[in-house]
């Protein structure tokens, strides 16, 4: 392999890159920013508010299934609606997220996250789909994605990195502040029109749209599916209760940032692991080593109550099989479906990826009943039983693996 392809894998040969992808790839980052800083805050903001554990999981339920119900609107929105509908949504969360410094119920900050959960829910999703629609030919669209994949995944690290080190302004004030960026992103999206318009739009009198059952009829996808559903477990928990578990062990509230930090940073080393690997014909391995990872990163949450080095191990796993899973699961969103079906299965898959916070109001009353340590081991139970099913849905033949 040339240096050059190396550089193409990982979206680093800048001029093979469109200028409609460029825009795409800064108005993304921030919005992915965004959606990074208010994943791993909501524990610590509804601290502020006085939440105990059960309540925290509600809060970070509600924000992250109402991000997976945005699939829904997704799924009726067309690609040359995509523009239009990120600029509102953007607007919207620039306007919402600095309302945390003047609410005070906890009836006002769950709306809130429920509003929010959905915006960032859609902005996302669109950036996502609209990051393959930026040029036509097949092979430009895979550099393209790779770049959009390595340049967005970076604020998955700076996020963590500067919520931590701001961190005594305080968190509310952060909301505000961070909440420009949303503003900034709007223009990006604007600019893509002309020459810089997206490319990869529905023929006329075509619905845009895909059954949903349709989706799930793809092996590859249910494999992607049934990865995501077992790593967000212990992925979620550590979100949402992060800080509690963390202060519980002596670590500060800026150190779980910057462990955060470094969770991330196995994440995005992943990504760049896979694109350099890139293309992949057998996925299954990978789904393989995605759920093991998150098997041991459950353990290892249940065994930190033993030591805290089992804590820090847990972080520096965990996001692991987000890196696999995730730029895996949207390859095959983009690339094993119809044109008409992109926009569903990218949206669909982003949002399957977010179910298992529903779990999280159980996981925080547990923790008031039976405590923490028995809690993480009836967690990572369930875990396990995701690993076996993952184990248990290979290919029944050669034939069928070419099929998908």
């Amino acid at each position: 392999m040339t240096q050059q392809n190396k550089w193409r894998k990982i979206g680093l040969d800048f001029g093979v890159i469109s200028g409609a992808e460029w825009l795409i790839i800064v108005a993304a980052f921030l919005g992915r920013y965004l959606l990074q800083f208010y994943q791993t805050s909501i524990g610590y903001l509804g601290g502020t508010f006085g939440m105990n554990s059960f309540e925290v999981g509600i809060g970070f339920a509600l924000f992250t299934l109402t991000f997976a119900a945005s699939a829904f609107i997704m799924h009726r929105i067309r690609p040359s609606q995509l523009r239009m509908a990120e600029i509102i949504e953007l607007t919207l969360l620039g306007v919402t997220m600095p309302l945390y410094i003047v609410v005070r119920g906890y009836a006002e900050v769950y709306t809130l996250m429920t509003i929010d959960g959905l915006i960032t829910g859609v902005v996302m999703d669109s950036f996502m789909t609209m990051s393959g629609m930026a040029s036509v030919e097949q092979a430009r669209r895979q550099v393209e994605q790779a770049a959009f994949s390595f340049w967005v995944a970076l604020a998955l690290i700076i996020a963590p990195l500067t919520t931590g080190y701001l961190l005594g302004l305080g968190i509310k004030t952060l909301f505000a502040l961070f909440a420009i960026m949303a503003f900034i992103a709007i223009p990006f999206v604007a600019a893509m029109s002309g020459r810089y318009a997206l490319k990869y739009v529905e023929a006329k009198d075509h619905s845009g749209h895909a059954s949903i059952t349709s989706l799930f009829k793809n092996l590859e996808f249910n494999w992607a599916v049934i990865a995501a559903l077992a790593y967000t477990i212990p992925f979620f928990i550590i979100f949402s209760f992060g800080y509690e578990l963390g202060s519980a062990l002596g670590f500060s509230a800026n150190e779980v940032y910057y462990l955060f930090a470094a969770m991330f940073i196995g994440d995005v080393l992943t990504r760049l692991v896979i694109r350099f690997k890139s293309p992949i014909m057998n996925r299954r391995p990978y789904m393989i080593a995605a759920v093991t990872i998150a098997l041991l990163a459950s353990v290892f949450l249940a065994l930190s109550m033993v030591s805290w080095i089992f804590f820090v191990l847990a972080f520096l796993i965990a996001g692991i099989p987000d890196g696999l899973t995730w730029t895996l699961g949207l390859q095959i969103a983009n690339t094993s479906f119809k044109r008409e079906e992109i926009a569903s299965s990218t949206s669909f898959f982003s949002s399957i990826m977010m179910i298992m916070s529903v779990l999280m109001p159980l996981v925080g009353y547990m923790f008031s009943v039976v405590g923490f340590t028995m809690t993480l081991w009836v967690f990572a139970a369930v875990t396990t039983i995701l690993f076996a099913w993952e184990l248990m849905l290979r290919p029944r033949t050669v034939a069928e693996v070419r099929a998908v």
